[in-house]
């Protein structure tokens, strides 16, 4: 060995290899030396800072790569290699392992999550929220940075810095908060190579007082006019898109209400404070003030129709308390005797007046105008007066009513004919009385009409005993001359009583029998009477009839 004094020697002093990071377990490096012997050389790594990372094959001085390569943990290996030839003194060798970055990395957020909030009013293209993206690689590790969903609108941008931004004008009460998410792509070639990365990120959108109040409730309200005092009318309700203190609402009432309602103010509830009266008043106005909690405060103003229902709380009532007719009784059946009204302040059905009369008669009153009529026949004689009630009734649920009297005076008219009665009078006379005009009968006949037209005045029928009787216009009824019942024993007198112009008559039929006095001597048939008896006529025979009349009777 002394002779040689020799070294073997490899073909370099240092080796570099590169290698990218993905490369898997193989032979990536290969040593060599020169061979001036045949002998073989054996290779063995004496310096290692890669734990084993690289293999060394002792024969053929072939590197293995024993595991995966991270270039992100270490970007390169330095290793000290000797050869050893036989008995030659051994040699040494730098070998260099460089890591080539690979695109393995995809850039990362710095969170997963991220929140942020701005008020509504933040202006345009203010920059609020640093994304801190990073990526491991190296060449790379240039990235791109989107909003990928949830700002359909385009509310917001990415600065290049990484940094979120306001594009758009904000309102809150359109939309109070954006569930985002941004993606972050490195800058890769060819770009299906390109590593993504994705992040949410919840922006609250926080109120400002821009919103007054809106009112929600119907503007009219009905309410009954017999409502109890500080009953709730109505609940006002008016909302506000803000939040917190600037959607807290507070109510008022203008002093337009007069005293008429109060209000809750908080809750809106609408109190009534004095009584209705629909009939003086039928709609009324309340003018409600929302105020706000928010700084500054804003305010709106409604005004509200409370309109009062009509309950049945006045009676029907009549333009007179009682009224008087004079009819004639010869009045034509379904003559209109008068139109009487009633007036009721209700209105609907509580004001619908229909009329009842009482009691049943020859009258009737039509139900819906109020108009009386006569629908039977009249006869003064038997009624002369009628009394009657007429009734207006509402047609409420719980009917009210008023009453009104009609006094009917029936005014006569000459329908009744004097009646004698009886209508037949038997007298008896003496025959030849001295005196005779003394005789006086008073007649009278009876008439059930009044006045004038039951004045009544006599008269006798001409008849065969004309000059014999008379009577006077009073009904004195006389016998003028001394009567012979000889020559008449019996007459037959008609008397007519008659009353007003056009006269109704009745009659009175009088027998006047004359009564017999002996005022008349018997008288012979015959002055003499001649006769001849046969002288052989026995005793008791009838030789003769001698007769004699008296005109006297009884």
């Amino acid at each position: 060995h002394s002779r040689w004094q020799a070294q073997m020697a490899f073909s370099k002093t240092v080796y570099s290899f590169q290698l990218k990071e993905d490369t898997m377990p193989t032979v990536v490096g290969k040593l060599e030396a020169k061979m001036e012997f045949p002998t073989p050389i054996t290779y063995s790594v004496q310096e290692d800072d890669g734990e084993n990372m690289f293999l060394l094959n002792p024969i053929s001085g072939e590197f293995l790569l024993s595991r995966n390569l991270d270039f992100e943990t270490q970007r390169f290996y330095i290793l000290t290699v000797e050869g050893q030839q036989g008995d030659l003194q051994a040699s040494s060798a730098r070998v260099y392992f460089n890591v080539l970055d690979v695109n393995d990395n995809p850039p990362v957020f710095s969170r997963s999550n991220y929140f942020a909030s701005l008020l509504e009013d933040t202006r345009v293209r203010t920059c609020f929220l640093s994304l801190n993206v990073s990526d491991k690689d190296d060449e790379n590790g240039q990235v791109e940075l989107m909003v990928a969903s949830g700002d359909e609108l385009g509310m917001f941008f990415i600065h290049s810095a990484g940094i979120l931004c306001l594009n758009k004008e904000l309102d809150r009460e359109s939309q109070a908060s954006f569930n985002l998410t941004v993606t972050v792509n490195d800058c890769a070639l060819p770009v299906t190579s390109q590593l993504t990365s994705t992040a949410h990120i919840v922006v609250i959108v926080e109120d400002i007082n821009d919103n007054a109040p809106l009112f929600l409730s119907a503007k009219h309200v009905s309410i009954p006019e017999d409502s109890a005092l500080h009953s709730v009318i109505m609940t006002v309700h008016a909302e506000d898109k803000d939040a917190g203190s600037n959607a807290e609402i507070l109510y008022f009432l203008s002093n337009t209400s007069r005293g008429t309602f109060s209000i809750d103010d908080r809750s809106g509830e609408t109190f009534l404070e004095e009584i209705l009266d629909r009939e003086k008043m039928d709609t009324l106005n309340i003018t409600v003030i929302a105020t706000d909690m928010g700084s500054p405060q804003m305010t709106s103003t409604m005004t509200f129709m409370v309109h009062v229902e009509d309950v049945n709380d006045n009676e029907p009532v009549f333009s007179q308390s009682n009224y008087s007719l004079l009819i004639k009784e010869d009045v034509r059946r379904g003559t209109i005797l008068i139109h009487v009204k009633a007036w009721d302040q209700d209105i609907g059905l509580n004001g619908l007046v229909r009329y009842m009369l009482t009691p049943v008669g020859p009258f009737v009153v039509d139900r819906v105008r109020g108009v009386l009529y006569i629908m039977d026949k009249l006869d003064r004689e038997k009624n002369s007066n009628y009394t009657l009630i007429l009734t207006a009734v509402d047609q409420g649920d719980v009917p009210r009513s008023a009453t009104t009297v009609v006094s009917i005076t029936v005014l006569d008219v000459n329908d009744v004919t004097p009646l004698f009665s009886p209508e037949t009078l038997i007298i008896h006379v003496k025959e030849n009385e001295i005196n005779p005009s003394e005789l006086t009968y008073q007649v009278s006949a009876l008439d059930q009409d009044l006045g004038i037209n039951s004045q009544l005045h006599y008269f006798i029928h001409k008849d065969k005993s004309d000059g014999l009787f008379s009577v006077t216009p009073d009904g004195a009824f006389k016998i003028l001359h001394s009567l012979d019942r000889e020559k008449e024993s019996f007459y037959v007198v008609i008397i007519t009583a008659a009353d007003s112009l056009p006269p109704l008559t009745g009659t009175l039929t009088i027998h006047v029998l004359v009564d017999d006095v002996n005022d008349n001597p018997p008288e012979f048939s015959e002055d003499l009477y001649n006769t001849i008896v046969s002288e052989d006529s026995p005793i008791g025979t009838v030789f003769a009839m001698i007769s004699a009349f008296d005109a006297d009777e009884g």
